[in-house]
């Protein structure tokens, strides 16, 4: 699937350049294949959401993604107050300059308070690896049910 890298002390994916990579120089839809990949493969991510006074509020997290469901686990707060029940997007993208590959991956579903656990995939949420990297005890977990997934990518022309 990828290749880890260290960057600034934390491991970095690094995903293989498939058969499926865009054409240089043009912007494409990602195949749900490769958005899904991404999503697996990745660790940190960012939450879209609104406020009370319908403003837009965005905060990076680290996830884990199983089964459908973006996990995530928070404290108190703007986060645990806004998600539960209410749509999400959720984005993750990347930048690989050795191969010129640039994405991003949007996900979009309903947030829940998944801290008590259901049944899979949240029954098992106590042995994802989501270390969280802010200080802090984080002891809520937010899950976002995926309803709709579409990614974009592009590779810059090579250097002439």
């Amino acid at each position: 699937m990828g290749r880890f890298q260290r960057r600034g002390g934390r491991a970095v994916v690094k995903l293989r350049v498939s058969s499926l990579s865009p054409q240089p120089g043009r912007l494409e839809a990602m195949p749900d294949a490769e958005c899904l990949k991404r999503l697996r493969s990745s660790d940190m991510g960012r939450i879209a959401l609104v406020d009370h006074d319908v403003r837009p509020v965005i905060f990076p997290v680290n996830y884990f993604f199983d089964e459908g469901v973006i996990a995530f686990r928070t404290a108190p707060g703007a986060k645990l107050d806004l998600a539960p029940g209410a749509p999400a997007c959720f984005e993750i993208d990347g930048w690989d300059p050795d191969s010129g590959i640039g994405w991003s991956v949007v996900a979009k579903g309903i947030a829940h308070d998944i801290t008590e656990p259901r049944g899979a995939p949240t029954g098992r949420m106590r042995f994802w690896p989501v270390r969280p990297l802010a200080p802090g005890s984080r002891e809520h977990w937010i899950g976002i049910s995926v309803g709709e997934i579409t990614g974009r990518w592009f590779r810059t022309p090579a250097p002439s």
